[in-house]
């Protein structure tokens, strides 16, 4: 699968059937940080990843 990170880089991952909040944590990144999109579309952390998917990550930022 392809993940376009927030700064903007891509990387090849393979899924090998873990859920997108695994696979984002093993990146070194924080799930709790982060939307994931898939096709335009938010989808749940909890999904499985298909090889052929291409997810975005999307830092949220919040301030007051």
């Amino acid at each position: 699968m392809k993940i376009i990170f927030p700064d903007g880089h891509e990387r090849e991952i393979a899924s090998r059937g873990r859920t997108i909040e695994a696979i984002i944590q093993e990146q070194g990144l924080n799930p709790l940080e982060l939307l994931v999109s898939r096709d335009g579309e938010i989808i749940p952390e909890d999904t499985i990843g298909n090889e052929s998917d291409s997810i975005r990550l999307i830092r949220i930022s919040h301030g007051g």
